[in-house]
């Protein structure tokens, strides 16, 4: 089972958001990371979960210039979580320094907006599945 979300709504988020945020922090310890695939579903998880994360190239995007350039995945014990986008080294920062709270996707729209604010594309989760005994 993967539960993936491309917006294509700019509906206001409840929290204290502006529409052209991809990332939260708390300027302190997080203990855990929530992914906001769409204005009703969350996921989240325990910081003491994270195993590593890896910022590279998104082999995807090939010549397509549309492309998220970005893929930052990010390997808890229990899921795999891909994020495409662009300028995603702020994200990959803020989890280094266990300060990334919230990370949001956002209308194509605003990926212009701010060339350096990151910006999120899309949000892949991937439940690790449990080996028969």
């Amino acid at each position: 089972m993967k539960f993936s979300y491309q917006q294509t709504s700019t509906k206001e988020r409840s929290i204290s958001l502006t529409k052209e945020d991809c990332y939260t922090s708390s300027g302190k310890y997080c203990p855990c990371i929530e992914f906001h695939l769409n204005e009703k579903c969350r996921h989240g998880f325990h910081t003491g979960q994270l195993i590593h994360y890896k910022l590279e190239p998104n082999p995807d995007a090939g010549e397509d210039k549309n492309a998220p350039p970005q893929k930052l995945t990010i390997a808890f014990s229990t899921a795999d979580v891909v994020i495409l986008g662009w300028r995603l080294g702020r994200l990959a920062d803020l989890l280094r320094e266990n300060d990334l709270a919230t990370v949001h996707v956002l209308s194509k729209r605003y990926a212009d907006l701010d060339h350096g604010r990151p910006f999120v594309a899309s949000i892949i989760i991937t439940p690790i599945g449990r080996s028969q005994s």
